[in-house]
């Protein structure tokens, strides 16, 4: 259905009643035999019904109005020349519809000249009073229609730049919701509101990123000499008009830019340009924040009205929301591909990097290399340092390594310290260890972060596509095993992935895939060691030790399996089967071999956090326990008391308060530290094997062991060697005064049946 304006409407409806009406009026004219007027009723009627067929078939309206009035008015000057004064009532309602049809100027002339013609024609057909009081009546008239019309016409305009105003509005939405590029939409906005005002340019102008300049968004109509003129121009209260908007944040208005001193820089420029005045408007954020400026450009001296100032408002907003929008969108754009700490490429992005140059490596034969880097004992510096060090130190590596690598290597943080080389280009290996060993040597200069000096250093790995694989998860977790490779070498330096590697990391999977089943199957045991007092040579001590009794591997090491349990966290699980196996076999042992007889348990590190270790049970069951607290005792390793966390320190004092015995094990091995004994309280301290058989009798050996006797003693801190396998060892910590000893030459480790029995010969002997 055919959607026609008011007017149109109105202008059919007119003609076709106005036809029905002067055809009944003309039947009357026949009926009175009044064959002149019904002549002229006839006319009447033929054009208006003509009219109305031309509006309904093109819609021409104004041509039709033009028409019909021009019509109406010179019936109505026949009709009163035919019959005389008394048809002058005609002339109000065609006054009426002149001010309706034309435009107001040629209304209020074609209305005056029909006054004066009729004017003429009836003055002396009637008396003066009578002529006076037409012509006032038809003054009347004439005001009120042209008041009336007027007030239609501003409505009616307002009306059309309403919409036009909507339209634009929606056109501009949707150009931003359909993610268009910002400079296209500010183009657009800009055209738009040139369109609504003749003789006036515009532009507008967005922050740089520092934040000091105006750089030019968009400006397609103002002359290139006075774009750049603007362009890049200062923030400031003193600067030009954007820049001046900018810094206030408020509107700036000149009226004649030849007697602005602010602009005296662009005033020949303007004057080649034909611009005389101009005006800024800042564009806000959602957030109140000024975001840029829209600056209009007037070719005369102008001073901007209220209707001005609410368009450009409309539009600033706009561009408010399609900067924003923009901003947005590069905020989420830049969170999804770069690292917030470092600014480098993270995971994602480096991926699609490395996936183009992969592309682009099989297109001319040249080979990659992906290097995997990850900082020496970061953990350390976190630790004892603080997480604000450790940020520093990530910031300052990534610049480090950027300023190591090549122009066209990518680099990309993964996370933690780890971070990913891209080196293309290749043609040999030679590039790649240039920028390996700058790496390595850059890195290790001293860090002097937030007033501390920090020393670090790199491990790297290192896998070459296509040799070592050509899928990306393959390169990426090729480089890893060679990182690890690279630790395993001593750190500090880099490795080369090798396909013995993968057969490692592949063992290694399985392993641990064996690992999480072997807790389901029950295929743990425990054995256990005897501690034999070197001084009276009994034995009511052991060490308990688990096992791992394979299905198809058979027995599997415990040093091949502890680290992996420790690393996927199952060591809480096989320690707690090894306390429960313990506490039952210490509580039988109490009652048939010794009734102070006491088993040590080996923990791990992993044991004593806070929300994710299982001590603080075990401590909760010992207590629990009557006479029991002291069955069991806890070996610890160094690495725990290094880590120096308040959680842990707590932890070994409940252990402490709850009566449970604390022993060092492997000391002397580590990053020992005299300190440990004095802030924790310990009762026995295991020297390492790797010292007990390398005694002689003048041996250094011998002398740290006798060392470590004697500082023990002073400490009130009992002492057990282990790892005698001799009767000379035996004799000669026996002679220094060591209070326990563990070792082949007693005892393997071995199952409880047998244990039992090696204690009831060692009770008859």
């Amino acid at each position: 259905m055919i959607q026609r304006s008011i007017k149109e409407t109105l202008l059919l409806y007119f003609t076709s009643s106005g036809a029905f009406v002067i055809a009944l009026l003309m039947l009357i004219r026949i009926y009175q035999q009044d064959w002149n007027t019904a002549g002229l009723d006839f006319l009447i009627v033929i054009t208006l019904f003509s009219l109305f067929c031309y509006v309904y078939k093109t819609r021409n309206v104004e041509k039709a109005s033009i028409i019909l009035s021009t019509f109406l008015m010179l019936s109505t000057v026949l009709l009163i020349w035919m019959k005389g004064a008394s048809q002058i009532y005609w002339e109000y309602p065609v006054t009426i519809a002149a001010y309706y049809l034309l435009r107001i100027k040629f209304a209020v002339i074609s209305s005056l000249a029909l006054m004066f013609i009729v004017g003429l024609m009836t003055f002396s057909q009637i008396n003066l009073f009578h002529f006076a009081t037409i012509i006032a009546t038809l003054s009347m008239a004439n005001m009120f229609a042209y008041f009336s019309a007027r007030n239609i016409s501003e409505k009616h305009s307002s009306l059309i730049k309403s919409e036009r105003w909507g339209r634009l509005r929606n056109k501009t939405l949707e150009l931003i919701v359909g993610s268009h590029p910002l400079s296209h939409i500010l183009e657009f906005i800009v055209k738009s509101v040139e369109q609504e005002n003749s003789n006036v340019y515009c532009s507008i102008s967005l922050f740089d990123k520092s934040g000091q300049f105006l750089m030019v968004g968009a400006a397609p109509n103002l002359p290139d000499a006075m774009v750049k003129q603007i362009h890049n121009s200062e923030i400031g209260p003193e600067s030009s008009t954007c820049g001046t908007a900018a810094f206030y944040g408020k509107r700036i208005i000149v009226e004649d830019i030849s007697q602005d001193p602010r602009l005296s820089g662009v005033v020949n420029f303007a004057d080649k340009a034909n611009l005389k005045a101009c005006w800024a408007e800042p564009v806000i954020s959602s957030k109140g924040e000024v975001i840029g400026v829209f600056g209009i450009y007037h070719c005369i001296e102008y001073k901007p009205t209220k209707q001005d100032f609410f368009l450009v408002e409309q539009f600033a907003h706009l561009a408010s929301v399609s900067i924003e929008r923009e901003k947005n969108s590069l905020l989420i754009w830049k969170q999804a591909n770069f690292d917030s700490l470092t600014g480098l490429p993270n995971r994602n992005m480096m991926r699609g990097h490395l996936t183009q140059l992969i592309a682009r490596a099989n297109r001319d034969n040249e080979k990659l290399a992906i290097a995997f880097l990850d900082l020496d004992h970061f953990k350390d510096v976190n630790d004892t340092l603080g997480h604000h060090i450790g940020d520093a130190l990530l910031k300052e590596t990534a610049k480090r390594i950027k300023q190591s690598i090549r122009k066209n290597d990518v680099v990309a943080r993964l996370g933690g310290d780890e971070f990913v080389i891209i080196m293309s280009n290749l043609k040999d290996y030679d590039g790649v260890e240039v920028v390996a060993e700058q790496l390595l040597s850059s890195i290790a200069l001293p860090y002097y972060l937030l007033n501390e000096v920090v020393h670090s250093a790199v491990s790297i790995g290192i896998t070459i596509y296509p040799d070592d694989g050509t899928e990306i998860d393959d390169l990426l977790q090729n480089a890893d095993q060679a990182m690890y490779g690279a630790k395993s070498l001593g750190r500090n330096t880099y490795h080369y992935f090798t396909k013995s590697m993968r057969n490692r990391a592949v063992a290694r999977m399985q392993l641990i895939q064996d690992l999480r089943n072997a807790i389901s199957r029950e295929e743990f045991f425990v054995v256990y060691q005897p501690i034999i007092n070197l001084q009276t040579n009994v034995a009511y001590k052991a060490e308990a030790l688990v096992r791992w009794q394979h299905p198809t591997r058979g027995l599997v090491s415990p040093f091949d399996f502890i680290a992996l349990a420790e690393e996927t966290g199952l060591i809480i699980d096989i320690s707690d089967f090894v306390f429960n196996k313990v506490l039952s076999d210490v509580k039988e042992w109490r009652n048939t071999i010794h009734p102070d007889f006491q088993v040590s348990i080996n923990t791990s590190p992993i044991q004593y956090k806070k929300n994710t270790g299982n001590i603080s049970a075990w401590m909760e069951t010992l207590v629990s326990e009557e006479h029991s607290n002291d069955s069991v005792a806890f070996e610890i390793t160094e690495n725990l008391l290094m880590e120096n966390k308040k959680g842990v320190a707590d932890i070994l004092q409940q252990v402490k308060e709850s009566g449970i015995p604390i022993s060092i094990d492997d000391f002397g091995t580590g990053y020992s530290s005299l300190s440990y004994l004095k802030n924790y309280e310990t009762d026995f301290l295991k020297i390492d094997k790797s010292f007990v058989q390398k005694m002689s009798l003048d041996s250094k050996d011998l002398a740290l062991c006798e060392a470590i006797v004697v500082m023990a003693n002073k400490l009130n801190i009992k002492v057990i060697a282990e790892g005698i396998e001799t009767k000379e060892q035996q004799d000669m910590l026996t002679n220094i005064g060591c209070d326990y000893g563990q070792g082949y030459y007693f005892s393997v480790p071995v199952k409880k049946l047998d244990f039992e029995e090696y204690i009831s010969k060692k009770a008859t002997t």
